[in-house]
């Protein structure tokens, strides 16, 4: 999908190759951990742009190998759009999480650290 200022943010906070490095990093989480828009923005020594992150997620094309059930907001809530939270929470209990009221009740236990580069 094109860079769309509207759905992506300002391209001057996140610049060019920014969702291909998003991507990475989701896919760098293991089955059966979950992780946070907040915690790859810092992996990417970018503390500030969780947002951002949640517009690259927004923005995988349909079909994607990107695991993106496994990136969950603060907390360890799920989704806030009901198709989109529906299928993560199909896919996260399919993963061994253990789930209720819209968010990973295992969160602490399961959240994924990254390991500083």
């Amino acid at each position: 999908m094109p860079y769309d200022p509207t759905r992506h943010g300002p391209r001057r906070i996140v610049g060019p190759g920014f969702h291909e490095r998003v991507f990475a990093l989701v896919r760098a989480v293991p089955t059966g951990s979950v992780t946070t828009y907040g915690d790859i923005a810092t992996a990417l020594g970018r503390k500030g742009v969780a947002r951002q992150v949640g517009y690259a997620m927004a923005a995988l094309p349909e079909g994607s190998d990107v695991p993106w059930w496994r990136v969950v907001a603060a907390g360890g809530r799920l989704s806030v759009a009901p198709v989109t939270r529906r299928e993560q929470a199909v896919r996260l209990a399919a993963e061994g999480h253990r789930l209720g009221d819209d968010r990973v009740l295992d969160f602490a236990a399961r959240r994924h650290a990254f390991v500083p580069c």
